[in-house]
């Protein structure tokens, strides 16, 4: 009995041993083809963001948005120098001048206002409410030891930052506003030609971390206005003692293209932009930090009353407070979104008409950019500026630039 017994046991035991070899083969190849299949998966997904976002179906666009998101951030994580998006677009246009156009967050940003600057060879005026970029403090201080005359508007709160300090040691004049409101522009004229402006402070925020733009104009007329703005604030005024209206409401060319130039509080900038919407037929496209202002936000749900599509994104800061407009507007059928750059701000000051007209600029839609601060906007009809800018919409609708 003892015998049969212990050949029994020898039987399970065999039995079990054979049955846990089977089960971790079965274990094995089960992971070698789960894990064949995720790196397959992660290989095709990684390729398929690499196609153009124009030349996805339209049934595949949250597929293709998903993957792209996934590998610039991943991109990011590494800090890895790869391409993340397209940061730096040159528009060209027939009969009108190039239009060099950059957005961050990206290094592209700062090595064209960099480029920008080291370009000039007579004058450099420059109005900026926040600088600390240590490359680009050395790109005006190099300009004024070639000869270059460089003059500096800025912000007073933001006088005793060492970039300004720096300048300042350089014998570059600086000018700050000397006012509780804020003098909140963001734009260079080069040799009276050349204009950079957009939504960038000249900051490592503004690089690294913001939704920004910029874009650089080459048109004489255009430097005009921003120079004789520049020369009132050289001046001392400022907000509301800067009183001189912009000659001709600002409206000039660039080569074909119809452009507008305004500037707060002078010019009735929030009157202009209405003017603007009024056009729209068929999609008006916002990218906004702040959405504050009654009557543009009134204009928008107007457009949304009336069929037109109108999509917002807003700063998840500010889109939350009391007095963000977008509970009204989405109480008027507009679409509403909260940007997902959790990491940096959305900074854009963007709305795009018809997917024909930009507007672009420092201008908060907001009652104290209209009323106290020193702002500015420009307004340009091109069709293909306006698909760069729709573009960058998507980009940061659906978090793809990498946060």
């Amino acid at each position: 009995m003892a015998k049969a017994s212990q050949k029994t046991s020898k039987k399970t035991s065999g039995g079990s041993t054979a049955s846990a070899a089977k089960g971790f083969r079965f274990f094995s190849k089960w992971k070698f083809w789960s894990l064949l299949t995720i790196l397959i998966l992660l290989g095709l997904g990684t390729a398929f963001s690499y196609v153009p976002e124009e030349d996805v179906p339209g049934f595949l666009e949250q597929v293709h948005a998903f993957c792209l998101r996934n590998r610039n951030n991943l991109i990011l994580k590494t800090g890895l120098d790869l391409h993340r998006y397209d940061e730096a677009v040159t528009v060209r246009t027939t009969g009108s001048p190039d239009i060099a156009v950059y957005f961050a967050p990206g290094k592209q940003i700062t090595k064209g206002l960099c480029q920008f600057i080291d370009s000039a060879k007579q004058t450099l005026d420059v109005c900026i409410y926040d600088l600390d970029l240590p490359e680009v403090t050395e790109a005006l201080v190099n300009a004024k030891n070639r000869g270059v005359s460089v003059r500096v508007v800025t912000d007073s709160d933001n006088r005793k930052l060492k970039a300004i300090d720096r300048l300042e040691k350089a014998g570059i004049w600086v000018v700050a506003d000397e006012r509780s409101t804020i003098m909140h522009n963001k734009f260079v004229v080069l040799d009276g030609q050349k204009v950079w402006t957009g939504s960038f402070n000249f900051t490592e925020n503004g690089k690294i971390r913001n939704d920004n733009n910029a874009l650089i104009l080459d048109s004489r007329g255009i430097a005009a206005f921003y120079k004789e703005k520049f020369k009132e604030y050289m001046s001392g005024n400022f907000s509301k003692t800067a009183v001189i209206k912009t000659k001709e409401f600002g409206k000039t060319s660039l080569g074909k293209m119809p452009v507008q130039v305004a500037f707060s509080p002078s010019d009735g900038v929030a009157d202009i932009i209405c003017a603007q919407l009024s056009d729209a037929k068929a999609c008006v496209y916002v990218m906004a930090f702040v959405l504050t202002s009654e009557k543009i936000a009134q204009k928008l749900g107007e457009l949304a009353k009336n069929g037109v599509e109108v999509h917002c994104v807003l700063d998840r800061g500010q889109a939350r407070t009391r007095y963000s407009q977008s509970q009204y507007l989405l109480s008027c059928g507009v679409k509403m979104d909260i940007s997902p750059n959790s990491k940096g701000k959305m900074h854009h000051k963007v709305i795009t008409i018809d997917e024909d007209t930009v507007i672009t600029g420092s201008y908060n839609f907001s009652d104290n950019a209209e009323k106290g601060n020193d702002e500015n906007i420009i307004i340009i009809r091109n069709v293909e500026l306006a698909k760069l800018y729709n573009k960058e919409f998507k980009r940061c609708l659906n978090g793809t630039k990498g946060y």
